[in-house]
């Protein structure tokens, strides 16, 4: 469970609907993430940080994540296997199959981290410029 999710929307008195749409998700979607099904994307992140006033970085849920990310791997690979998209296929492809997926889900999660560190430098440049500008109007005579 994500308890930040969880806090924060108790804290504010909000239901599950209403923060799903704050996030511009179904329901559904949104009670995956405060359930950990699902890791918070770095957008999301902000936009529950502008919503909670608290560091956005404090909603990217990595607790556990390779252990979920195998599970889920794993669970959509039986899902082909019982309706017969995968017939045929040796054991050890599914094996492979199941290690690229999982692959691929830890690369979005590092791929929203980097997103959420561009948004700091960002905020850091910004902050930076007008820093410079103020001291630029103060040492014009």
């Amino acid at each position: 469970m994500n308890k930040v999710l969880y806090v924060g929307r108790k804290a504010k008195g909000l239901s599950e609907k209403q923060i799903a749409g704050i996030l511009q998700m179904e329901e559904q979607e949104y009670i995956e993430l405060e359930h950990s099904l699902k890791d918070v994307t770095a957008r999301q992140a902000l936009k529950l940080a502008g919503l909670f006033d608290i560091d956005a970085e404090i909603f990217i849920y990595t607790d556990g994540r390779d252990v979920r990310l195998l599970k889920y791997a794993a669970g959509e690979i039986s899902k082909y296997m019982q309706n017969g998209s995968c017939q045929g296929l040796p054991p050890q492809y599914l094996g492979d199959i199941i290690a690229l997926g999982n692959m691929a889900l830890g690369l979005v999660a590092d791929l929203n981290h980097a997103v959420y560190k561009q948004y700091e430098l960002e905020q850091d440049n910004l902050a930076l410029r007008k820093l410079n500008a103020a001291l630029k109007e103060t040492a014009q005579p």
